[in-house]
């Protein structure tokens, strides 16, 4: 997974490289950056950002882990690892020099892989997530390669869980995620 994210990046400063010899002075409509959810779920991601107007998007890909304790003396703590890839549309409704005033939705695929969760029980839990969503993003006077964006969304997360031996099951998630962004326009 992590070769695989390493991979993603490196081909995507390659374009980004490409793409800012060819524009001139003025930051163009691609953005590479970050893309963090503070309040609703717990992933950071890595953002590819284009924003031509009226219509725009993101690209996010987000890989970590997470080691949880049991509290059982000798068992040990729960391991996970968490992958995410999500791609989001916008349609601005508002422009203005320096922000922008969008809505969209996200499409958005989840997997994360459970060690230890007992004597020989892993889980695999993998599955999808739409969302519709407002933002707003704004490029700084003077520095209009940096974009500073905050998104509302209410995602609809529909995960599917097998903990092996015939156990399986489906976990309906929904609520308002909360994020913010910064990207770096060439």
């Amino acid at each position: 997974m992590k070769k695989i994210l390493c991979i993603v990046i490196t081909a995507l400063m390659a374009v980004s490289m490409v793409h800012a010899e060819e524009t001139a002075d003025e930051p163009g409509s691609l953005g590479v950056g970050y893309q963090g959810i503070f309040f609703g779920d717990m992933i950071n991601a890595l953002s590819v950002r284009w924003a031509a107007a009226p219509i725009g998007g993101q690209i996010e890909i987000g890989e970590g882990a997470a080691d949880i304790g049991t509290g059982v003396p000798g068992a040990g703590d729960v391991e996970a690892e968490i992958f995410m890839l999500k791609g989001k549309f916008y349609y601005a409704l508002i422009e203005r020099e320096n922000s922008t005033f969008y809505a969209g939705a996200s499409l958005g695929y989840y997997k994360v892989e459970i060690d230890n969760l007992g004597p020989g029980a892993d889980a695999e839990v993998d599955g999808f997530s739409i969302a519709p969503l407002v933002g707003a993003e704004w490029r700084l006077h003077g520095l209009s390669e940096l974009g500073l964006n905050f998104e509302v969304s209410y995602e609809l997360i529909d995960l599917e869980y097998d903990v092996g031996g015939g156990v399986d099951d489906d976990i309906g998630l929904r609520g308002i995620n909360i994020s913010t962004g910064i990207n770096y326009y060439f």
